[in-house]
């Protein structure tokens, strides 16, 4: 999944997964190395998202 290609919303539910599957007593390490991998990418679309969303609400705020 490309990040570019989903919502702030899907970042974070595939973050929840992420977490489960990293909690799992199955988990190993090479998956836990994967998933961390891929957790980290998505925290980081999340703050540019959200960075984002503040500057244009900044933006709204200042204009009036």
């Amino acid at each position: 999944m490309e990040k570019r290609d989903i919502t702030y919303e899907q970042a974070m539910e595939r973050l929840e997964e992420l977490v489960e599957k990293m909690e799992s007593p199955q988990a190993t390490l090479q998956g836990l190395e994967r998933e961390m991998k891929e957790a980290m990418e998505l925290i980081r679309f999340c703050k540019e998202q959200l960075k984002g969303y503040q500057e244009e609400f900044d933006n709204i705020l200042n204009e009036n």
